[in-house]
């Protein structure tokens, strides 16, 4: 079985020799010694180890928590402190890196062993995890691209209807700062949220923004239905929910449940937006497709009303100072 590769940074060198010897004896391979935080960042890169001893105080620009940030945010190597004391200042500022454990100075080896096995082997269930959720994200997106395909046949859109909008939602929730497991969601939600249009007569989809009565009541019932078909399905992102929620409106105007503000998830918010403008650009049987500047200047308008501020304010900066 291969060794597992650590590297140890510790800027006294004596202690650093001793956790070396320590290491060796406990039979993990020392790739390298860092005596600095700046040193620790460039040879992660270049050594990938699989596990780093971090002491919190070191000499430098870089104290071991600014550099155990770095190597998180760049590698996601596992971090375990060394230390012999911290203040609660310190200590908090360690906590928030996410370390994968502490071992005190002078350091023991069956604390040194048991701590980084235990470091290892939660990395390696992280790993795994991460695969299963990639290998349920491509499949889960695989069926809904081919759901959204057959939609698209049937109802009134033009190519890539679906595409266009998932890309713009993608845009808006990156631009916001939502997490990736929120923007997997709006993606899938965004090629899935009009599957409650199949028991639609094709005739009523077509007039959809000059409909009234019982035909304007039955178009209304598409989210619902879209809900009462995906929570059949086990699921890790609220889709169902995504869909029920992504007519409804800002200042609770909406359908179906008329609900308003954060009551209304925010991948559906997003979700609203995106939809709203890709159906103004785009051509109607009974209305041409509004220019972009007037399209955006639509959602603009309606911010505040039917659309989240944030949400309009992320998509207008996409469009007017990103290039979108």
């Amino acid at each position: 079985m291969e060794k597992k590769k650590i590297m140890i940074v510790e800027d006294e060198r004596i202690v650093a020799r001793d956790l070396a010897r320590q290491l060796t004896d406990l039979d993990y391979d020392v790739v390298a010694t860092a005596y600095s935080g700046e040193e620790a960042v460039a040879k992660v890169a270049e050594l990938h180890p699989d596990l780093v001893l971090m002491d919190i105080v070191l000499a430098g620009k870089m104290d071991g928590i600014q550099a155990a940030e770095k190597i998180t945010a760049l590698s996601g190597t596992p971090v375990v402190y060394l230390t012999a004391y911290a203040d609660d200042k310190t200590f908090g500022r360690a906590k928030l890196t996410g370390p994968s454990g502490y071992i005190l100075k002078p350091v023991e080896k069956k604390q040194l062993q048991a701590t980084i096995e235990l470091a290892l082997n939660r990395q390696g269930i992280e790993l795994n995890l991460q695969k299963n959720h990639a290998r349920i994200y491509e499949s889960m997106k695989g069926t809904i691209e081919a759901i959204a395909e057959t939609i698209e046949l049937r109802g009134p859109y033009t190519p890539g209807h679906h595409d266009r909008i998932s890309r713009l939602a993608i845009a808006i929730a990156r631009e916001m700062g939502l997490t990736d497991f929120q923007v997997e969601g709006i993606e899938l939600a965004s090629a899935i949220y009009d599957i409650g249009m199949v028991n639609i007569p094709a005739d009523i989809l077509k007039e959809a923004e000059r409909l009234e009565g019982y035909k304007l009541a039955m178009y209304q019932t598409y989210p619902g239905a879209a809900y009462d078909t995906l929570k059949k399905i086990e699921c890790m992102w609220p889709l169902a929910y995504i869909v029920l929620q992504h007519r409804e409106c800002y200042d609770g105007s909406g359908f179906p449940k008329g609900i308003k503000g954060e009551a209304i998830l925010i991948e559906a918010r997003i979700l609203a937006v995106a939809h709203a403008l890709e159906e103004l650009t785009t051509h109607r049987s009974y209305r041409r497709a509004c220019p972009l500047s007037d399209a955006l200047e639509n959602i603009s308008t309606n911010s505040g009303k039917k659309y989240d501020p944030e949400v309009v304010a992320a998509c207008l900066r996409l469009f007017k100072e990103k290039g979108y």
